[in-house]
């Protein structure tokens, strides 16, 4: 383990004394502490020595789960992971996002790492990142030129790259909530549980009598960022869930995949076990939306 090198420590408690911060230490790229799961392990060893540690914990207005307007839910950056897999709103018209949050890593982690800090990381297999793909979600950040509403279609630019700018946070973010859609994540890892994913598939879906009127379907580890499996859109939406069509989403699915190989899978097993992660979540999406009382 690696010998911490000096840096100063700040705690904001509000986004004027953030913005005082920043501007007095002008020409510092700040480092922002949300839960630390990553960036203390990152300082620990050696991989970053920032020389500014911004601590978002004191801000008041980054926590907590509320409706914001019509068919709308705002989840705040410092929202703890347990905090989604325990929220009943989540759970239940967010399916996708608490599934993708009860896999996330340890009981430990869960109850540090937060879901700003999860996004940010920029990690292409992030839990949370792949089921708030799928869910249309919208990021809200801050900085000192303003605020800004990023889709997240265009939030991930590459392998642990982000269009934040430097310092720049993330405040919440915003998804829709759609009373006739159901989800599902699927993920693979090498263990059952406290595992990055190899691989990962998030679906939400919405279907009348048997058929996909419209569906999203997001992928982890199929490329440097989250990816959206737009061929397995095209393909499934106005088809019925018979299983050949379920079965050749999963394979159109591949067709928009391009993964690496790594430490923890070959770019060749990840290409084969995608369209069966797919086929599974459209599966499990489906059998909810059509179990639902109706």
């Amino acid at each position: 383990m690696a010998t911490l090198r000096p840096f100063l420590y700040e705690r904001p408690d509000s986004l004027e004394r953030l913005s005082r911060l920043l501007r007095d230490h002008a020409g510092t790229v700040p480092r922002y502490l949300a839960g630390g799961t990553d960036l203390l392990v990152a300082m620990h060893t050696g991989r970053e020595s920032p020389e500014l540690v911004v601590d978002l914990k004191g801000l008041p207005d980054l926590h907590g789960i509320r409706s914001c307007g019509e068919e709308k839910l705002w989840i705040g950056a410092l929202t703890t992971i347990h905090g989604l897999e325990t929220d009943e709103t989540i759970r239940s018209r967010a399916t996708v996002l608490f599934e993708a949050a009860q896999s996330l890593g340890s009981w430990q982690v869960r109850n540090r790492g937060t879901l700003g800090g999860n996004l940010a990381n920029g990690s292409p297999t992030a839990d949370t990142a792949v089921s708030l793909l799928a869910l249309d979600a919208e990021i809200l950040t801050w900085s000192l030129s303003g605020t800004r509403r990023i889709p997240a279609d265009s939030f991930w630019l590459g392998a642990r790259k982000t269009i934040l700018h430097p310092e720049e946070i993330i405040t919440g973010v915003e998804i829709p909530l759609h009373q006739e859609s159901s989800s599902a994540y699927t993920k693979l890892g090498i263990r059952r549980s406290m595992d990055i994913a190899i691989a990962s598939a998030a679906v939400v879906l919405k279907g009348d009598r048997g058929v996909i009127q419209k569906v999203r379907v997001a992928l982890g580890g199929a490329g440097p960022t989250p990816v959206r499996a737009r061929s397995a859109e095209a393909y499934l939406t106005g088809r019925s869930s018979l299983a050949g069509h379920i079965i050749q989403a999963g394979k159109e699915a591949a067709k928009d995949s391009h993964p690496r190989t790594s430490s923890r899978a070959s770019r060749e097993y990840r290409l084969s076990v995608i369209p069966v992660l797919v086929e599974r979540s459209i599966r499990s999406a489906f059998e909810r939306l059509e179990n639902r009382p109706h």
